[in-house]
């Protein structure tokens, strides 16, 4: 029996990644397994960014071969040592793959099927999100941070890289060009199959549900109510527009979170000053969000330096047609920053963003406008660039 292709070591089901691993199968027929930490948190967690039990509606642990070793130590993610290397040795000797791929290397988890792998002589890929710009450090700690990475990153044989921060990280870390090959981050197209007039069908009959007439120039925030992404500036931004562009502005937030309670107070006061009308959707689960960016018309992912590595909400609205607008903190800036419709404003400049919402509002709303730029960073880009490793390799 032919050697399994890749065994691939995953802290949990998410989607963005389980997608991958479904879409290799599909292509790749039991090529490829997966082994997961854990699988816990697929019966629903407490997620503290959103500040509500989620489980999400999309299946995560179908179409693939999988196990589970539920080496947990305590409360799952809470530290390295919540998920434990118990277990991985015998995955390895088990399945005696060609290749593995590891997530991450934040856990005991990971680094053990890392140490395995190397003492087995399996080569070892690595598709993580590290990159150098997302949080703020003493220069002290950046030292020791890349002492740490450059020591991890000599064992690893090929790294994919979801986009250019990622990239420019892992040179700055010692890799050399020849081990890095693109797998975007993506997120599944919701909206690729739809028309033209179904698109807009769609977005007519969300706006009319939320109350939003067809002239309305909608602001739109998706994603957890916490300070790292910054909704307030939302508010903050209809201080400084102009007159005729605030007078049909409607601030719609999908998504909750701690901050909730305190965006509401804002959109009563914004009301009773300006009559702008708020709309927020609560926490909206994956298979109903595309109606959501569709009746957006601009998109604002205003994150601050404390961890935005991508931001994948910007690739949903941009498959929706919306344009965006991001701080310079978001690590998908980078990669879309020539995007027509795309700007960045500086770190919570209020009046920066006031002048690219001025210019993004002059663009008429279109569906497809960014579509070309993103089929790299698709599903089926980022799957085809670590399947046609499998021939290359193991020829």
């Amino acid at each position: 029996m032919s050697k399994l292709e890749l065994l691939v070591f995953d802290s949990h089901p998410v989607q963005g990644r389980a997608q991958i691993w479904q879409a290799i199968n599909k292509i790749s027929p039991n090529s490829i397994h997966v082994v997961y930490a854990t699988i816990s948190s697929l019966q629903g967690y407490y997620d503290r960014g959103f500040d509500e039990i989620v489980a999400w509606d999309i299946p995560l642990l179908e179409g693939y071969a999988y196990s589970s070793l539920e080496s947990v130590n305590g409360t799952p993610f809470s530290g390295y040592r919540s998920l434990t290397g118990r277990g991985v040795r015998v995955a390895i000797q088990g399945f005696q793959p060609k290749a593995i791929l590891l997530t991450g290397l934040n856990y005991h988890f990971d680094q053990t099927a890392l140490k395995e792998a190397r003492k087995a002589g399996i080569p070892v890929k690595l598709r993580c999100e590290n990159q150098d710009k997302a949080f703020a450090r003493p220069l002290w700690k950046d030292y020791f941070r890349s002492i740490y990475y450059r020591h991890f990153y000599r064992s690893i044989d090929q790294f994919y890289y979801i986009g250019q921060l990622n990239k420019q990280h892992y040179l700055r870390h010692g890799v050399q060009e020849k081990q890095l090959l693109a797998a975007h981050h993506f997120t599944v197209d919701r909206v690729a199959e739809l028309s033209e007039s179904e698109k807009t069908e769609w977005r007519m009959l969300a706006r009319s549900k939320a109350g939003i007439q067809e002239n309305d120039y909608v602001i739109g925030f998706a994603g957890k109510l916490i300070p790292k992404k910054n909704p307030v500036i939302l508010f903050k931004l209809l201080d400084h527009l102009p007159d005729r562009l605030r007078s049909k502005a409607v601030l719609y937030f999908m998504g909750s979170g701690k901050l909730q309670s305190k965006l509401k107070q804002y959109a009563r006061q914004y009301s009773e000053r300006y009559g702008v009308k708020t709309v927020f959707t609560g926490f909206v689960n994956q298979s109903k969000i595309a109606r959501h960016y569709l009746a957006m018309d601009t998109l604002i992912l205003p994150s601050r330096q404390m961890g935005e590595t991508w931001g994948l909400v910007v690739n949903e609205a941009l498959q929706a047609g919306c344009s965006v607008a991001v701080s310079n903190y978001v690590g998908c800036g980078e990669d879309f920053k020539s995007l027509e419709r795309f700007r960045i404003f500086e770190d919570n400049n209020v009046k920066d963003l006031a002048e690219q919402i001025l210019e993004l509002s002059r663009y008429p709303r279109t569906f497809d406008w960014a579509r070309p730029m993103l089929e790299n960073y698709s599903l089926e880009s980022c799957v085809h660039s670590i399947v046609n490793t499998f021939s290359y390799e193991h020829a």
